[in-house]
């Protein structure tokens, strides 16, 4: 794994910084991909920043989903039936 992949992300940051790197882009690529500054991409991966608006929406559609609401669900107190 590369050094800074998060195997647990929590914040979107955290997400987005995953996805790039298991997708073997650097910030630079991705800045390219998403049409936005490489510090954008770096303010966002450091939580310094959350995308939004149209940013927000080329992630989901780069990624395929929702980072937002792609959390694992914590089954710890419910019954399985």
């Amino acid at each position: 794994m590369s050094r800074g992949y998060n195997v647990n992300p929590v914040t979107l940051g955290d997400y987005l910084k995953q996805y790039r790197l298991a997708n073997g882009y650097t910030t630079f690529e991705l800045s390219l991909e998403l049409d936005v500054y490489q510090t954008t991409i770096y303010k966002w991966e450091n939580n310094e920043s959350n995308p939004k608006g149209k940013n927000l929406n080329k992630i989901i559609e780069l990624m395929g989903y929702d980072p937002r609401i792609h959390k694992p669900l914590n089954t710890k107190y419910y019954e399985l039936n």
